[in-house]
């Protein structure tokens, strides 16, 4: 098929397909200009303004739908629960026959399956005690709607067996809907003892000659950061406990080398013990000006945030994530905030989805509880201690000694309670010839001498 083109009635190129018929009536719409007669020496400046006009509305339309997708993908991620591998689980149910109906009493044990397989599902994400304790909210919210969590399931095995129907399934539940259920109850973070978190990121938008960060200057002084604004936001909704420091601060006094925006772990831990924070969100954003559109009003800005969280007990880094955002708008500082919510938002929920993994496989697998014990007369005694942790302590799935020095050892013990539990088991042990005190316990430690 060939195009022509003609001279319209306003005096117009379009393209034409062999019918005379107009080849595309985008191109129309698109290339509207003033009708004016030209010479031959104005045809080189028409068409060319023409193009570049062309050019600047299709770069303008693609920087536009590019914005758009960007807001509307993180729209999606408030919406979107946290991803996570599937949990495969098997489980029989029963349904009781009723007047000969099968088929109904064969619905009611799937049910009754389906239901059972989200228990155990939900089982690697809490304790038992937890379950336990909470079983009236979680039946109420989790177990009857068991339908949505499973992805897809298999009958393996059905009969009857007097006036019940059984069956065997095998399924496969959507972890991430669950998680992100259970953390809505709270009941997801009541297995860390619902840790207080404390944000601290060093901000320096366009406009800004240097970073400016909350622990650098007076204490009650420093705004909240755009990051962190969209932190405490999100978090605050997810059941987090945030530490207000712009409170906590005015009676606490921060040290001096302490007072920069680039923190290693050990300052970023130290901090948020001197505020009790259990976990820590630390950081750098940073945004940009990357210029004007094609010469356009239009400010183009790109953001930058690196953020890692930090367990106050043991300096552990839980999550970690870098992110890269960019935004238009007409003011450049608006431009450079943009990017900065963009990107936070991004980010945010990439590091939600790490911690509440770890967390999930604190409680299935056992997590790490570092013991300090101090005041050991031998080591024949720390050695006693030991077995009797392996012996008499459920669950412990590993101990492993970091180091003695000087009456002094640290141990990490693997273990599926929280810390508090672990010192109420401890404090009851018939150790024989020794006995022990425990003089400090936090989210993640327990301080103990021999006596």
């Amino acid at each position: 098929m060939s195009a022509s083109r003609f001279e319209g009635n306003a005096g117009r190129s379009e393209p034409l397909d062999d019918d005379g018929s107009v080849l595309d009536t985008r191109w129309k719409l698109c290339h509207r200009l003033p009708v004016f007669q030209h010479t031959s020496a104005d045809t080189h400046i028409f068409f060319g303004e023409r193009i570049m006009r062309t050019f600047v509305c299709f770069i303008l339309s693609i920087l536009c739908l590019s914005c758009v997708s960007q807001h509307l993908s993180f729209a999606a991620s408030e919406s979107t629960n946290l991803s996570a591998a599937p949990v495969n689980a098997s489980a029989e149910g029963v349904g009781v026959i009723i007047d000969d109906n099968t088929a109904i009493a064969r619905d009611q044990a799937i049910q009754d399956a389906l239901r059972l397989v989200v228990e155990q599902a939900a089982g690697t994400m809490v304790s038992s005690e937890t379950l336990v304790q909470n079983y009236e909210v979680l039946r109420d919210q989790i177990y009857s709607k068991s339908q949505g969590y499973i992805q897809r399931y298999e009958v393996t095995d059905e009969s009857v067996e007097g006036n019940l129907y059984k069956v065997k399934i095998q399924a496969s539940v959507a972890a991430g809907n669950l998680k992100n259920d259970l953390m809505a109850l709270g009941l997801l973070m009541a297995r860390k003892n619902m840790p207080r978190v404390m944000i601290m990121v060093a901000e320096q938008n366009i406009g800004m000659h240097y970073y400016s960060y909350w622990w650098g200057v007076k204490a009650g002084t420093a705004d909240l950061s755009i990051t962190e604004n969209v932190l405490m936001e999100k978090l605050t909704r997810k059941g987090f406990h945030i530490v207000d420091h712009a409170m906590t601060s005015k009676t606490l006094e921060i040290k001096a080398p302490y007072k920069i925006e680039s923190l290693n772990n050990d300052a970023v831990r130290s901090i948020g013990n001197l505020y009790d924070a259990e976990v820590v969100i630390y950081g750098k954003a940073l945004s940009k000006l990357a210029g004007s559109v094609l010469g356009t009003s239009m400010k183009s800005a790109q953001a930058d945030i690196s953020l890692r969280v930090v367990s106050t007990d043991t300096g552990r880094v839980i999550a970690s994530s870098t992110h890269h955002a960019a935004a238009v708008h007409p003011n450049e500082v608006t431009a450079g905030a943009e990017a900065l919510k963009i990107a936070t938002n991004a980010i945010a929920d990439q590091l939600l989805n790490q911690v509440v993994n770890q967390w999930s496989q604190d409680v299935s697998g056992g997590s790490l509880i570092r013991l300090v014990v101090s005041d050991i007369p031998s080591y024949r005694h720390l050695v006693k201690l030991k077995e009797m942790i392996q012996k008499r302590v459920r669950g412990v799935s590993g101990l492993y000694q970091r180091d003695f020095n000087a009456g002094t050892a640290t141990l990490d013990v693997s273990v599926p309670v929280t810390s508090q539990k672990l010192a109420d088991e401890l404090v009851v042990i018939d150790y024989g010839e020794f006995a022990i005190d425990i003089t400090n316990i936090t989210q993640n430690s327990i301080s103990l001498k021999m006596k």
